[in-house]
């Protein structure tokens, strides 16, 4: 695989995570990106570097895109059971969260992240995410 080739796997292995949501959002981040990686891992070891840590980022948020949904399933039942047993008097719909606000702005943190690593792999330089479980060693 040739330097060129390396690097714009990288690129596409990183901007994968933003495509894979897009396509399917419950798990194409982590799909889209396991499957490029999967493909190139053994050609090269910069790219085998590079698809290990985009896919522990999209596992990443994928793991607090599911915890968000949960807290959000849960403090609104609460919500709505303190409404009920009231009657509507103490809690009122206007103070629920607004939990779809939060899996936008993990949206966006995975978007901007992405970039940046994507930018950083086609300039042929290796990126950390700042914040990564590292699950794939």
């Amino acid at each position: 695989m040739t330097l060129r080739d390396e690097r714009n796997w990288g690129t596409f292995i990183h901007l994968g995570g933003i495509v894979g949501s897009a396509i399917f959002r419950p798990a194409g981040n982590v799909i889209l990106v396991l499957v490029l990686w999967l493909i190139k891992r053994n050609e090269s070891r910069f790219v085998d570097d590079l698809g290990k840590e985009a896919i522990n980022f999209q596992i990443t948020i994928s793991l607090v895109s599911v915890l968000i949904s949960i807290l959000a399933g849960v403090f609104n039942g609460l919500w709505s059971l303190g409404s009920w047993m009231t009657g509507g008097f103490f809690f009122s719909n206007g103070w629920s969260w607004s939990w779809g606000g939060l899996h936008g702005l993990l949206w966006v943190v995975n978007l901007i992240f992405s970039i940046i690593a994507a930018v950083k792999a086609n300039e042929g330089t290796s990126y950390k995410y700042p914040f990564s479980l590292r699950l794939v060693k």
